[in-house]
Order: structure tokens, then sequence, then C-alpha cells
């Protein structure tokens, strides 16, 4: 993974879409979200007939804004007068595919393509032709309260829909008051089974998908995430699904006028809003990649962050970005008192520019707020990385044990971790936990694969409080690592500390909610608290995981 890793997963940007030759030279936004990493992919410039009517002026224009309440009315009266000319098929080609009627857009772009449509056509008919097909046997779950489809693959997946469905109902009323806007219609949330189809469905390749990690992206009026069973560990997905509902409701309210830096730090600022206690927070990592640039005089300037972080030096360069952008956003909220989201978003919808719109908001010249801003970071005492611990996400399929023993970077370590592995492969759990204990002696009690690996040796040795003391020294370095998380919930239940062990069950299937023995231990948990309604959920998601693959 050639990208940094930030806040336990990878985000990116992707992309913008140059319709070359299209009246007013528009510009689609697609946001990708899931940190770090910024990739732009421009489509074929237009060789054929640019739109000539007024109609189809206005229609591009609304699509370009994912405003299909808008492009409805238009795309019917081009089809009632010119149904055969090939922009009305190409323009109503992409408003079936935004309103994920993949079948008719299929057809559209088809027609469109025959009847000499420029090769946005082409290009547009293989994307819908590719996400029908994987999508066309897809379970789809319309949320209680009507705004969301969430669809899944048939099976195991299907343990995803609650667990979203949940978190999006918490995430709503926040997020919309925060941004001052509801989307108009159903927003749709797609969950891909592996990176493979998340590659199938959109212009990147599943080998730009897995070096950059890339999971999950904004795109086509759309939320396109890889299901967390494909990564290894799993990934904060909930986050995500927030991330990338932050970045529709962005795209939408400013019909496609915000620019990417923005856009990644509202999106990063306000992602964990859906969580009921939850308050935005820069990271642990992120400070750490904040530290170095304030004391090396490395800062990237939002200059070179426009009008994408793809165009930055090095993986580094763009860790800092985004963490940077963080913080603009919680500088900008300090000094208006307030959150700023909703106001910065329609300033750049009613025209600003980013500058423009942020110098508005912080009421002070561009030029110096960036001055009063990078005072504002030396002032918040960033501490310099601590871990020692090389964090990437690790993709089934691709990664083994020894890529993940390989994260180990002392050798004297790694060599102990790997005869603990083997004592634990024959259950001689004492040994195991020796073994383990060693390699704590040269990498410190700081890195999660060795703390967890020991915690796990102690709970099967009983040994439940030591096991719980053992696994909470990484926590704070490494809150993200799902593996932590579930032997202590393990450890504080069998402890009889309900509440804390709900906390960390609850925390890891928000990570990886694949795993049995979590949602067997979360049912016992709540059980123990009289949640039965919550405990029958977790009892269905074991089921269904436990039942052997067709």
């Amino acid at each position: 993974m050639n990208a940094i890793h930030m806040h336990g997963r990878q985000h990116s940007v992707a992309s913008l879409r140059a319709r070359a030759g299209r009246v007013n030279a528009v510009h689609k936004l697609l946001v990708g979200a899931v940190l770090a990493v910024a990739a732009v992919a421009f489509a074929a410039p237009r060789a054929g007939a640019m739109p000539s009517t007024p109609d189809q002026v206005a229609a591009d224009e609304a699509l370009d804004s994912w405003d299909l309440t808008e492009a409805e009315p238009i795309i019917a009266r081009l089809n009632a007068s010119a149904p055969q000319d090939p922009e009305n098929l190409l323009l109503t080609g992409e408003y079936h595919l935004l309103d994920g009627d993949y079948q008719k857009a299929v057809e559209y772009f088809s027609q469109a393509v025959h009847a000499g449509a420029d090769p946005l056509a082409q290009h547009y008919l293989g994307l819908a032709t590719a996400v029908y097909e994987q999508t066309k046997n897809a379970k789809k779950h319309t949320t209680a309260d009507g705004r969301f489809i969430i669809s899944v693959s048939p099976g195991v997946d299907e343990i995803l829909i609650p667990y979203t469905e949940e978190a999006l109902a918490k995430a709503w009323p926040r997020l919309t008051k925060i941004f001052d806007f509801q989307p108009d219609r159903p927003i749709r949330i797609e969950f891909y089974p592996t990176v493979d189809v998340l590659g199938a469905v959109s212009p990147l390749t599943v080998a730009e998908i897995r070096t950059s990690g890339t999971i999950a992206l904004c795109k086509y009026n759309r939320l396109m995430v890889t299901s967390p069973r494909d990564l290894v560990y799993g990934y904060d997905w909930l986050d995500t699904v927030a991330h990338e509902l932050i970045h529709l409701i962005i795209t939408k309210k400013s019909r496609n006028t915000v620019p990417i830096w923005l856009h990644e730090g509202l999106a990063k600022y306000y992602e964990v809003m859906w969580q009921e206690t939850a308050v935005p927070k820069l990271e642990r990592t992120s400070e750490g990649f904040l530290a170095k640039a304030l004391a090396n005089d490395t800062l990237i300037s939002f200059a070179a962050m426009s009008p994408s972080m793809a165009k930055l030096p090095s993986q580094e360069a763009t860790a800092t970005a985004f963490a940077e952008v963080f913080t603009v956003i919680g500088f900008l909220n300090q000094r208006a008192g307030k959150d700023v989201a909703a106001d910065l978003v329609a300033l750049m919808a009613a025209g600003k520019s980013d500058r423009d719109a942020v110098s508005a908001i912080a009421n002070l010249p561009f030029d110096r707020f960036e001055r009063t801003w990078k005072g504002y970071l030396k002032q918040q005492g960033y501490r310099p990385e601590e871990a020692s611990h090389a964090q990437e996400l690790l993709f089934k399929g691709k990664h083994a044990e020894a890529d993940e023993l390989a994260t180990i970077k002392i050798d004297k370590a790694r060599g102990h971790v790997w005869l603990g592995d083997q004592m634990r492969v024959k259950k001689r759990w004492k040994a195991a936990a020796k073994e383990y204990t060693k390699a704590v002696t040269y990498v410190g009690d700081a890195s999660p694969l060795v703390q967890g690996k020991l915690g796990y040796a102690l709970l099967r040795l009983g040994r439940f409080e030591d096991a719980a003391a053992e696994l909470e020294k990484p926590i704070a370095l490494y809150p993200r690592h799902v593996i932590l998380h579930v032997y202590l919930g393990q450890a504080l239940l069998a402890l009889g500390k309900l509440d804390e062990a709900r906390a960390h069950l609850e925390t890891a299937i928000t990570i990886n909610p694949f795993d049995p023995d979590v949602h067997e231990s979360l049912a016992l948990v709540y059980d123990r608290l009289g949640l039965a309604d919550r405990a029958a959920v977790e009892r269905r998601a074991q089921k269904l995981l436990s039942q052997p693959a067709p």
C-alpha cells in the first residue's frame, strides 16, 4: 500500500471528470473518501456534438450537480422532442445511471453509441454494464425512514444492513443540521464484496485500489463501499459510510463547486458524528504528521493542495495535507464559535472561490488567515509519532501471515512472535505467552500485534486481569485495531465489567463485523444487561456467519 496510514484506514479522492468541449466547461467532481491518496481521472475529450439546445445545456448542468429532481422533467422533454438524438440518449443514460436504474442506463448508452454519440457514451456503457452485472442479484433494503437504500451481496454481507441503518439513523439528523441540507431523494449505499468488484464498477483498477488502500468512493450519486470482510482485520467501515455521506451532501448542496481539499477536511472532521458521544478529534497518527511538519517547517500550502491532492510529491506530504485540512475546519469552527460547514458550502454554491469563502468565514484576508491558522497549529502541542508498528490495510487474497509479521520491524522481536505463534498452534498457551512477553522486551508494550497475541494467550490461560492490562496498553495509539477490542471485550466480560465490555465489542463490530465470536460475546453482554432485542440481533448475525459457505 503506497498510501499513508491514517486513522486505521486509507482515504482516497477520485475524481474530476472534465467533459471537454461541453458548454461552460463543466467539471463533475466525483469525490472519494477513505482519507489519503488523491486520484484524478479524466474522461475522454468530447469528439462529437456538444449540447446545442437550452434543455440539453440545462440537463447537462443538473446532472453534473447530481440534481435528479431538476433533471427529470428536462430529460422527459428531450425524449419527447427528439428521442433518437445522440446527445439526448447520452443524457438520458446518465440520468438512469445516477438514479440507480443500471439496466435502463445500459440500454440508453448502447443506443447513444450506435447513434454516433461521442466517446464518453462508450465509457459510460462499459461502466453501466459492469455495475448492472455486479449488482443485479444484490439484496436491497430500504431503511425504515425511507431515506436510504442499502444494497449488499446475498449471504454474510447481509449482517451489514442493521448496523448501517442504525448508524445512518443517527448520522442523518446531525449531519443535515450541520450542513443545513437534506437530499431530496433516497440515497443509495452499495456494499461490494471485494475490492475487485469496486474496481469493476469504478474507473480505478484493482491494482490501484489495493496499492492505494482505496476502499470507498462517493461517485455517480451513490456511496460505493467495500465490505470489511475483504480485509484481514476489517476497517472502520461505519465511519467510512458517514464520510461518504458527507461527500454526497457537500456535492449536492454546493452543486459540485467545493474543491477536494475542503471536501476532505469537512468529511474527515464530521465523519464520527453518527456516534452518539463522539466529537471530532485529530487522531494520534495525524498528530504525529503535523508535529513533524511543524518542526521541519514543511506544512503543505493550500495552493499546493488545489485542485487536487494527487499532485503532492509524496505519501507523507499527502498525509500531512489531510491532517492539515482537518484542523482548518476545527480552527474555523473555533473562530466562529459554531459549526461553519453550512455557511462555507453555501458560499461556494453561490459562486465564491474556496479562498474567498474561507476568508469570509474567518473574517480575514486569506493570506492572513493562513498565517493565523499556522500560529494556531503551533499552539496545539502536537506530539511526534511514537508508533513503531507499521500500520496498513491487509487485503484478503493478497496478504498472508508473513505480511503481518513484517509489520514488526525488529528482527529478534519478530522471531519471538513467530515462535509464540508455533506454540499457539499447538495450544501451548503458557509457552506462547512467554515468547510474546520476550517480544515485548524489544518492541515495548505499544505494539497492537504483539500485545494482541499476548493478551489472547493470557485469555486462554484464564488470566483475565493480566490480559486486560496488556490489551489496554496500545489502544491509545491504535484505537482502531480490532483485535485489541475483541480480546479486551472478552476479558472484561469474563471479569463481569459489562459496560466496558460492551463498549469494546461494539467498537469491534464497527471495524470487522464478520467474527462470529464477537457476536456471541456481545449477545452475552446484552443478555446480562437486559437488552434482549439487541442480543437477538447478535445471535442472528452469529448464526449467519456460522453457516457453511454455499
